[in-house]
């Protein structure tokens, strides 16, 4: 077997992440074509195999320790070079996948890579979260929405959520340094109809944490003026007072 797939099998067997052959192969094979479409387009600022593998790779894989149904329908916002996105599509063949981001040269590089590997169970949406989150055609749509330390998590939740479907996760992925976020997010992810069930460490690197997933179950329909736009988010900030 190729040293490098032998290597990430056995990496993600020492984080409790199980890859087979096949996978690790079609993982291998996205870092070097990403890689190497990275020389002309900025995809990722990490350009070694060995941090490629575990910042990326094995990173986006610590979703599926929470991850609840294996056929989910799963929106990753803001996925850039495609993280944690392709990585699930890969090991999650029945889930049905979207990669949202509001670089569209970004998802054409990924839909590129992807159909080049014959990873069929992805979709590519073009755009902005808060315009989404206001369309019949995905508010409330997704089982599982996630997103890799992408903005705070206020703002993040008031993107997400509302694509969220009742009874399913938002799986928002921060930094080690997430807890003042936490602290001053929970009244509006509960206003905006989430409930925090936990928050789960991610990948263990020399005695630190990559990423915390923050498991935030939807428990009942986001009120209708979220998402609002995303100036108005900016400007305004989240408007906890009006829902006392």
């Amino acid at each position: 077997m190729n040293n490098r797939r032998q290597k990430l099998i056995e990496l993600g067997t020492q984080f409790e992440i199980a890859i087979s052959e096949k996978q690790a192969e079609k993982l291998i094979a996205y870092m070097d074509q990403l890689l190497e479409k990275n020389q002309y387009i900025n995809l990722t600022r990490i350009t070694d195999e060995d941090e490629f593998i575990k910042l990326h790779i094995l990173d986006s894989l610590t979703l599926l320790k929470l991850i609840k149904n294996n056929k989910a329908k799963i929106l990753d916002v803001g996925t850039g070079g495609g993280f944690p996105g392709i990585p699930l599509a890969i090991a999650l063949e029945d889930a049905d996948i979207t990669l949202m981001d509001s670089t569209k040269k970004k998802l054409n590089v990924v839909q590129e890579i992807a159909e080049e590997l014959d990873i069929r169970n992805i979709s590519i949406l073009h755009g902005r979260a808060e315009e989404f989150g206001q369309d019949s055609q995905h508010r409330e749509h997704y089982d599982v929405v996630t997103s890799r330390a992408v903005a705070n998590l206020t703002l993040l939740s008031e993107y997400c959520l509302p694509l969220t479907r009742v009874g399913g996760q938002f799986l928002p992925m921060k930094g080690k340094d997430y807890s003042d976020e936490l602290k001053a997010a929970r009244k509006p992810i509960e206003i905006l109809g989430g409930e925090i069930v936990e928050v789960k460490k991610g990948l263990l690197l020399q005695s630190d944490y990559v990423h915390v997933i923050i498991n935030i179950d939807k428990v009942k329909k986001t009120p209708k003026q979220f998402p609002r736009s995303n100036g108005k988010i900016r400007k305004d900030g989240f408007p906890v007072q009006e829902f006392k």
